[in-house]
């Protein structure tokens, strides 16, 4: 069954607040990048501090000194990391040492990679956790979420841990759910909704409801 996880770029006193309604509805809680650009490893202390059994993500999206830069989130009490596709493998294996090192894990985001396959194939021989199919914010009006990239990498590698983001609203799940993926995160279809707990609890049900285990 997927996980479902929220992702918070606002303020935090709304961050907060808004995750004491859904609580109940979802299974992890990212500080996405905004919330990280604002308020630093801070916001990771305070909902860490808040609900400390809740996995937490810090999307910090990596690009150089990997091991350093995962250090600093995993001390903050994050359990993952997200790390880019695009950096180096010298990056990506220098936040796989701390994650092996504080027993955390590493999300990759294959956002803006030309070869999803091939580039997915080397993360997880390099023992990446999850991978991650992103569409980037600036192109959500444009851009056909990855759905086809998901597939593509769900039937030739079966046993691959992926995630898909980026401007899901609840419809995308009929064509998503399907494809088994480990997490779905998403982020204004709750936070920005009128009701954010409603809508957390019509994305919790849809997916326990159709979800494949």
């Amino acid at each position: 069954m997927a996980e479902l996880q929220i992702a918070f770029d606002g303020d935090m006193s709304t961050a907060l607040d808004i995750l004491a309604q859904v609580r109940p509805y979802i299974d992890i809680a990212e500080v996405g990048t905004p919330l990280v650009f604002r308020d630093g490893m801070s916001a990771v202390r305070m909902l860490r501090a808040a609900y400390p059994r809740l996995t937490l993500v810090a999307d910090l999206k990596i690009m150089d000194a990997g091991e350093a830069e995962a250090d600093i989130a995993f001390a903050a009490g994050a359990d993952r990391v997200t790390v880019m596709a695009l950096a180096s493998d010298a990056t990506i294996s220098g936040a796989l040492r701390s994650a092996n090192r504080h027993r955390k894990q590493v999300m990759v985001d294959m956002m803006q990679v030309v070869d999803p396959l091939l580039r997915a194939s080397e993360l997880l021989g390099l023992g990446c956790d999850l991978l991650c199919l992103h569409t980037a914010h600036d192109l959500q009006s444009d851009q056909v979420p990855p759905y086809s990239q998901l597939a593509q990498l769900r039937a030739a590698l079966p046993e691959a841990q992926l995630a898909i983001a980026g401007g899901l609203k609840l419809p995308a799940l009929e064509q998503i759910l399907p494809l088994a993926p480990q997490v779905i995160i998403v982020g204004s279809a709750i936070t920005a909704a009128k009701d954010p707990r409603q809508a957390a609890r019509q994305f919790h049900e849809r997916i326990h409801r159709d979800g494949i285990p």
